[in-house]
């Protein structure tokens, strides 16, 4: 009785979720029925895509809702087609179809599972070839599993067999990988634990709708609309192959628009060419839009890791380019930068000042304090700077505690923002006391024949002039060359 007591409780709990389960099943199956071309092979079979991803999510916990599903869907059959089977006959025909058809897609969910699992980190490029063949796999299972459990139980005579293991194979394969990853995305806002699978990829919903979204998506169904009408209108078998011609619009989206937006793209292409086709009754073409539409679907899951590749090495420069521990620029992102900056001055004819800042007894402070407040120290600098420079000014790190400031003014406006920054830099103690810090700068003007290095030699010359003298000043060459 305890565990009876236990049990109810989580029935009553999971209950409507099985319900919506097993509803939503048997409306895609339904829609797969009306675009079957032959007996058991329709042009996609959506319910397989929804089979692997609640098996993927759920695990053995889908397999109850799995199983009536099929075995309503095979009474179903009986009414549509008016088999007048025994009830009997029915229930051990849909017990054998749904255990073919979970068996097939539940060890194929697991094995994707079980080896995502073991991935120190999942990646687009990884998930993506691993995905499809196990969907293949899986697909191919299920159709033969499926085709034995009909045979035997007499729904199906073991000579039909060539006729339709390929379209009833390519039919799941197309519902799997067409639909499985949207499945999945609507999962993943349910279950937080399923994000990391889906190898980075945002399946967040978008706040709004994007017109040019829209317009992309109506573009790529319009050409659709215009293949399949040709193909109807001509009867030449030759114009189906126009399909594939229509990946190159369908990867404009995967491209410029999100995982969520692209994986709805597909799934909606997918749809309209089912419709079409079966509208139109282009049963001779079937196999070519099958094919189609899982090349489609393939070629659109690796664009994925094309914007996804992008912003890993966006990020991957960033990381080359900032200093990791104040997030300035590095020595050679700032002058790489500068170079740009310098040659834009040059044919602009603008002024240019490269400043060299040294913080003054910064050993001190490392050998007094310890270096983590040493470094504490030079984020509170960088981060002062930073406040205080206007937008377009080059600030990096040349090394220890030596930074490097590029200016779009002259040597006089340079010399001001110079002292403006030590009067700021003045004002911070060092953290954790009431030790003021300081700051000696070297300045010197880039003129219309200089270059970089040059005018990084006479402001860093002016700097050592600058600490032989007295500390957290300001010199520039022509100063000390004048004194």
């Amino acid at each position: 009785m305890p565990g009876r007591r236990r049990l109810l409780p989580c029935v009553a709990r999971h209950g409507p979720r099985h319900l919506l389960l097993v509803l939503a099943w048997l409306a895609l199956w339904r829609l797969s029925a009306l675009m079957e071309f032959a007996p058991h092979a329709s042009l996609w079979f959506p319910p397989s895509g929804l089979s692997f991803a609640a098996l993927l999510v759920l695990g053995w916990r889908a397999l109850p809702s799995l199983i009536v599903s099929c075995m309503l869907a095979t009474f179903w059959v009986d009414q549509l087609y008016a088999m007048h089977q025994s009830a009997r006959e029915l229930l051990t025909s849909g017990l054998a179809f749904g255990l073919a058809h979970c068996s097939a897609y539940g060890v194929g969910a697991w094995a994707l599972r079980s080896t995502l699992g073991r991935q120190a980190e999942i990646t687009t490029l990884t998930l993506v070839p691993l995905f499809l063949v196990t969907a293949c796999l899986s697909a191919l299972a299920a159709t033969l599993m499926g085709i034995l459990a009909l045979e035997m139980t007499g729904l199906l005579v073991w000579t039909e067999l060539s006729a339709i293991w390929l379209p009833w194979w390519i039919g799941d394969m197309a519902g799997v990988i067409v639909l499985a990853p949207l499945f999945l995305a609507a999962l993943s806002w349910r279950y937080a634990a399923l994000s990391p699978w889906l190898g980075g990829l945002d399946f967040q919903l978008p706040h709004r709708p994007s017109v040019a979204f829209i317009g992309k998506l109506l573009l790529c169904l319009g050409l659709l609309s215009v293949v399949t009408l040709a193909d109807a209108y001509t009867q030449d078998p030759d114009v189906a192959f126009a399909m594939f011609f229509l990946i190159i619009p369908l990867m404009w989206v995967v491209y410029t628009e999100s995982a969520f937006r692209s994986a709805l793209s597909l799934a909606l292409f997918a749809l309209t060419t089912a419709l079409w086709v079966a509208g139109l009754g282009l049963v001779e073409q079937s196999m070519t839009y099958q094919f189609a539409l899982c090349v489609i679907a393939t070629s659109g899951y690796f664009g994925f890791a094309v914007p996804a590749l992008t912003a890993r090495n966006r990020q991957l420069s960033e990381l080359a380019s900032r200093d990791s521990l104040t997030g300035v620029f590095t020595r050679r992102a700032f002058f790489d930068k500068a170079v740009q900056v310098h040659a834009e001055a040059q044919r602009r004819a603008s002024p240019l000042a490269l400043l060299v800042l040294d913080m003054d007894h910064f050993k001190r402070i490392n050998d007094s304090h310890g270096h983590d407040v040493g470094d504490q120290t030079l984020i509170l600098l960088c981060h002062t700077v930073l406040g205080t420079l206007a937008p377009g000014q080059l600030f990096g790190r040349f090394g220890g505690d030596e930074f490097l400031l590029l200016l779009d003014s002259d040597l006089d406006a340079a010399q001001e923002t110079s002292d403006h920054l030590q009067q700021q830099i003045s004002r911070l103690r060092v953290p954790g006391t009431q030790q003021p810090l300081s700051a000696t700068i070297g300045v010197a003007e880039l003129g219309p024949e200089d270059t970089l290095a040059l005018a990084f030699r006479r402001a860093d010359l002016a700097l050592l002039q600058a600490k032989r003298g007295r500390r957290n000043q300001t010199d520039n060459p022509s100063a000390a060359a004048n004194g």
